[in-house]
């Protein structure tokens, strides 16, 4: 009885995630948590929590292009990751990413680009990458996660990328453009420029703080004509 209760103590602690499917596309597959779902989304494959509190918390998003000499090599991949990333924010600011870390990661016998960054897809959000070429494929797949809620859903997403499988499917692909690119040859960037797209999706990214301060303002503003009407109205 004893090493029963032991077991059972052993089995509380683990944690509770449960990962009830199995995501595959057209170049890649992994294990998804449960209530969450992917859906195509123009060029790219986007997952999210179903839960609409959740929903705003974390993002995946999946993309691939045919692969370019030159453009879509490991070596490339990892040189762009250890830069800062620039790009202007849905409010006009200018924001430069921190890169924690790049580093080459074996998933089932496949090499990979692995890197974090802060803030460099969505304000105040970490953005795990993960970057491989696979046939005429370069295949990138972020991981992006409020920056105060990295530590709960760092769990999820190291069982998702251990679970990471890259191939090359027959048949059409939905390729990234980014900037300028050509959906028919999938000849582009496969980092397009963060910001904008990543933001728009999980309802504008940036910190809580923000909307707090702007409703500090709108009642503070009200205040100030509640009182002049009060003046006006003593001085009658």
């Amino acid at each position: 009885m004893k090493k029963i209760y032991i077991v059972m103590l052993v089995v509380a602690a683990l944690p509770i995630t449960v990962f009830a499917k199995n995501f595959a596309n057209q170049f890649i597959e992994f294990q998804l948590p449960e209530k969450w779902d992917c859906q195509l989304d123009g060029t790219e494959w986007v997952c999210q929590s179903t839960d609409e509190q959740k929903k705003r918390d974390a993002i995946i998003v999946l993309a691939a292009k045919i692969k370019k000499a030159g453009m879509d090599e490991l070596p490339v991949y990892k040189a762009h990751l250890e830069k800062p990333q620039q790009y202007q924010s849905l409010s006009g600011e200018s924001i430069t990413s921190e890169p924690r870390y790049v580093k080459e990661l074996d998933i089932t016998g496949k090499t990979w680009i692995d890197s974090l960054h802060l803030q460099s897809e969505i304000p105040d959000f970490y953005t795990r990458y993960l970057a491989t070429v696979e046939s005429d494929l370069g295949i990138l797949v972020t991981f992006s996660v409020r920056k105060d809620k990295y530590e709960e859903y760092a769990p999820d997403i190291e069982n998702m990328v251990k679970s990471l499988r890259a191939f090359r499917k027959r048949g059409e692909i939905n390729f990234t453009t980014g900037e300028g690119g050509d959906i028919a040859s999938g000849e582009s960037a496969l980092f397009p420029p963060g910001g904008e797209g990543a933001a728009k999706k999980v309802g504008g990214g940036g910190s809580s703080g923000d909307s707090e301060l702007l409703l500090l303002l709108v009642l503070l503003g009200a205040g100030v004509v509640g009182f002049i009407i009060w003046k006006k109205k003593q001085g009658r």
